[in-house]
């Protein structure tokens, strides 16, 4: 069965959790704003058990709140979560670049500093979106590479926690997008020298310190609690 194939048949309440969730992490749905659920069910063309089902998925990942007889609602920012969940990913994805470079195959490995290529040049040409995507693609990349089932989803799960910090904090300043491409730049360095040692170290404090910023941007926009 191909990627397509498993996509194509997930359940229907899976798929209307992706759509939720992306709307969420993205912040299209902000904190707080109620999920009026005809409306939700009249934009998806679906029903209300599906949407329900969907609703308790998300609910279970820290981003949707149910209350008895009011309904659901986007889950409201908690700074203590964002910086707890950033203590779990630093180690997390410093396992995870590790556990990559010994399994990876060469496609991998090349498609890895490729990437790390277009993001600098996203970043070179002041295309803070482009970076940010890439960005991202990178860092989930290496955890798919890493081959390490639970692994993989105790960080998917943290990290579509973690995004909506990111999406929603003001835009880091010139200086920490310096430092945080200077980082990439040398954890390309320890990747394409295969040093795990170094690399796993440069991920734990690229991580740490990304949270770092996401939680100073976040106080100073005064968004959650």
């Amino acid at each position: 069965m191909t990627k397509i194939d498993q996509i194509q048949r997930l359940p229907l309440h899976s798929q209307v959790a992706g759509v939720l969730r992306d709307q969420i992490v993205g912040g299209d749905l902000k904190p707080l704003e109620r999920l009026n659920e005809i409306a939700l069910c009249e934009s998806l063309g679906i029903s209300r058990t599906p949407l329900r089902e969907a609703m308790k998925l998300l609910e279970l990942e820290g981003l949707v709140t149910i209350q008895p007889h009011k309904g659901a609602m986007v889950s409201e920012i908690s700074l203590l979560d964002i910086e707890e969940i950033f203590d779990l990913l630093a180690p997390l994805e410093a396992l995870g670049v590790r556990l990559a470079m010994k399994r990876m195959t060469e496609v991998e490995r090349q498609q890895t500093v490729d990437l790390h290529n277009r993001m600098i040049a996203c970043y070179r040409a002041e295309d803070r979106e482009g970076c940010f995507q890439n960005d991202y693609t990178f860092h989930r990349n290496l955890i798919e590479f890493a081959r390490h089932d639970v692994l993989k989803s105790t960080y998917t799960a943290l990290t579509n926690r973690s995004q909506r910090g990111r999406y929603l904090a003001p835009r880091f300043s010139q200086s920490r997008l310096d430092n945080a491409m200077a980082a990439h730049e040398a954890l390309i360095d320890a990747f394409k020298s295969d040093d795990q040692d170094a690399a796993s170290e440069i991920m734990h404090q690229h991580v740490s310190k990304t949270g770092e910023t996401v939680l100073e941007t976040l106080r100073l926009g005064k968004i959650g609690v």
